[in-house]
């Protein structure tokens, strides 16, 4: 397949997944805009500055499930 079929396949899949299961606020009406049915798996050999990048990407969309392959 081309890469813009599968990356606009795996931007569909990952919208959809958030939509369904993103929570803005908790049971006691705190906001926490968290999104946990996803996670992110990051390279341990790469720069500071692109490491920084996924770290903001990553957590602006709401994904608490974000490690780094070098603790695997």
């Amino acid at each position: 397949v081309s890469w813009d079929y599968a990356l606009d396949r795996i931007a569909r899949f990952m919208k959809d997944d958030r939509d369904q299961n993103f929570v803005e606020k908790n049971n006691d009406g705190v906001t926490v805009n968290r999104w946990i049915t996803t996670g992110f798996l990051a390279a341990s050999a790469t720069t500071n500055e692109t490491a920084f990048l996924t770290y903001k990407v990553v957590r602006s969309a709401g994904m608490l499930v974000f490690d780094n392959q070098a603790r695997v």
